[in-house]
């Protein structure tokens, strides 16, 4: 699946750890000189060099319209609240595709998305809007992936599994085929999940077990 074409220039939106991942993902992409700047809601970042770029401050303090924007937050439901905010100022989120990943042909993957390398993403798969698939991550034939989910690194996702909105399942676990995870969920590191999980579930385990519902 190739993603990649000629930019000019690409913004991030979130000046912390997830952005020096998502600054290397860029660079991995594209000439490091396409970076032109980092925005960010601390006001005491700004003018400040975040890893080779300038922190431009509050995003909404703009003037213009933004191309090529990424949500470098790592929080799914922080992440989702900005990029709302931001709509009306963005002419387009950019799609990050590390080269050294495997995506099929037949996999689809949303707008502002970025797939981190190592992973794979395999036949029919659908991955949405504003998704992070991190490092080694495995997502297999005709998986759904909702917008602003998290798939951490080293998770494996087996066939015709369903992942909610803004759901994170941890570093290193396991979904058995066809089995669903609600919206708003958080899987922890290391679950295996062998039913069923309603939404905001936050769950443990191997097998994974339900500890508590977040709200109804």
């Amino acid at each position: 699946m190739s993603v990649k074409k000629e930019i000019s220039s690409v913004y991030l939106y979130g000046g912390g750890g997830h952005g020096k991942v998502i600054m290397d993902v860029i660079k991995a992409c594209y000439d490091s000189d396409v970076i032109k700047g980092v925005f960010d809601d601390n006001p005491q970042k700004s003018g400040k060099s975040f890893y080779g770029s300038r922190i431009l401050g509050p995003i909404t303090k703009f003037k213009g319209t933004i191309t090529n924007l990424i949500m470098a937050i790592g929080d799914n439901e922080t992440r989702k609240q900005k990029a709302e905010l931001v709509t009306d100022l963005v002419e387009n989120f950019i799609t990050l595709i590390h080269p050294q990943t495997i995506i099929a042909d037949s996999a689809s993957i949303g707008e502002g998305t970025v797939i981190m390398p190592g992973a794979i993403i395999n036949a029919h798969a659908r991955i949405g809007k504003h998704c992070i698939i991190n490092t080694g991550a495995i997502i297999e034939h005709d998986c759904v992936v909702g917008d602003f989910s998290h798939i951490a690194p080293n998770t494996t996702l087996t066939g015709g599994v369903q992942i909610g909105l803004l759901t994170l399942v941890g570093a290193h676990s396991v979904v058995v085929p066809y089995k669903k995870i609600g919206d708003g969920c958080l899987i922890g590191a290391g679950s295996v999940i062998t039913k069923n999980i309603p939404d905001y579930a936050i769950v443990r385990g191997n097998p994974g077990r339900i500890l508590k519902i977040k709200k109804g």
